[in-house]
């Protein structure tokens, strides 16, 4: 399950959790080589002693430690910092989707699916034949097809959460990718790109199962 951050997307920072690791991290190092530190003093103190051998592993073996557990620790750092960015983003094309500005494009394209669904593909060809003629509903359906193009892409590459996008976009992207396949198979060819809305394309086929 997705939880929403507490504090808002636009006054989050986005490194706070990598700061917080990375301060973790000095201050483990830091202990650590401060016992180093009394090691060695010890045994430059004592450098007869019986317990030399001794203190030679423990201050190489709490040297080695110090640079593992620093490692770790930034590491894990990173992966949280990491997820926390996966998380604003799938939240952030939800909250675009929903937007009172994407209604017109959502109205457009509910439209089309309605139209095309009872035609023939002789019939669908004509219709979106009309429609490329109408240089505006031609562009929102560009934008919208660039904009589901753009959310694949980041599923692909794993930028993402997509058990939750899938939850929410899973019918539009399919709905969408059915009722727009002729406008993108056109698209293709007269752009000369077949890779053209590629990701969407599998997406769709992907999310059907």
């Amino acid at each position: 399950m997705l939880t929403k951050p507490t504090t808002p997307l636009s006054k989050r920072e986005p490194d706070g959790f990598l700061k917080i690791s990375l301060n973790l991290t000095m201050g483990i190092g830091i202990t650590t080589f401060i016992a180093a530190l009394t090691l060695i003093a010890v045994h430059f103190h004592d450098s007869k002693s019986k317990y030399r051998d001794t203190l030679n592993f423990a201050v190489t073996t709490l040297a080695t430690a110090a640079g593992i557990s620093s490692a770790v620790y930034a590491l894990r750092g990173i992966e949280i910092n990491l997820e926390d960015k996966k998380i604003d983003r799938t939240l952030r094309y939800i909250q675009i989707w929903n937007d009172p500005s994407y209604f017109s494009v959502r109205q457009i394209a509910a439209k089309i699916h309605k139209d095309l669904k009872p035609l023939d593909d002789t019939k669908s060809n004509e219709y979106m034949n009309q429609i490329y003629a109408d240089t505006e509903k031609k562009q929102e359906i560009v934008n919208i097809l660039n904009f589901l193009e753009e959310m694949s892409m980041c599923v692909h590459f794993a930028l993402v959460d997509e058990k939750s996008l899938k939850e929410f976009y899973r019918y539009i992207v399919c709905t969408y990718y059915d009722t727009f396949t002729l406008f993108v198979h056109r698209s293709r060819k007269e752009r000369n790109n077949p890779k053209l809305y590629i990701h969407l394309t599998e997406l769709s086929e992907q999310w059907r199962d």
